[in-house]
């Protein structure tokens, strides 16, 4: 009888902390929303995440390719960063390495923009802030995206998103 009771005292202190994480769990505080005057939010890129490549095909969403481009850095994975630059702009994956190959990873914020015209193209230059691990240096800059707007003739790498340049520096 003695081993029942003791066997029930078991199963019911059991319960109880089962039941006790399950309301932790249940009443958690979210996570504060960030103040309107806040930073650009970071991309979420977790470093075992597969690359969305079909992103470099993308036709109609830059925030796509950006998204991509920052997961490719943070995973170091330099030759897919690389097919993220346009063909023209001499990017490759051992410039990329020299540049963003830091024992910290390379954590790449985003701000918004608006895509706009011009003579056959469009751009898209958005803001970023570039940091080597959460508490690294902020270095900001822009990043100008391109691509065909439709012209007859146009190759798959014309019509692609594509980036075309970075101005990018510590502190400013």
């Amino acid at each position: 009888m003695r081993r029942l009771a003791l066997a029930a005292l078991a199963l019911l202190a059991a319960c109880e902390r089962a039941a006790d994480e399950r309301q932790a769990e249940e009443t958690a505080v979210p996570a504060a929303t960030e103040p309107a005057n806040a930073p650009p939010a970071q991309v979420p890129t977790p470093a075992t995440a597969p690359l969305d490549l079909a992103a470099l095909d993308d036709r109609e969403d830059p925030d796509r390719l950006l998204r991509f481009y920052a997961a490719a850095l943070r995973a170091k994975d330099w030759s897919a960063a690389a097919r993220a630059w346009g063909a023209a702009s001499g990017v490759t994956a051992a410039t990329l390495k020299a540049a963003y190959d830091r024992p910290e990873p390379a954590l790449l914020e985003v701000g918004k923009a608006e895509v706009e015209g011009a003579a056959g193209s469009l751009y898209y230059e958005v803001p970023v802030e570039l940091r080597f691990g959460a508490e690294g240096a902020p270095e900001r800059g822009t990043l100008t995206l391109r691509r065909v707007n439709d012209v007859p003739g146009a190759s798959p790498e014309d019509l692609r998103w594509h980036i075309e340049r970075a101005a990018i520096g510590a502190g400013g």
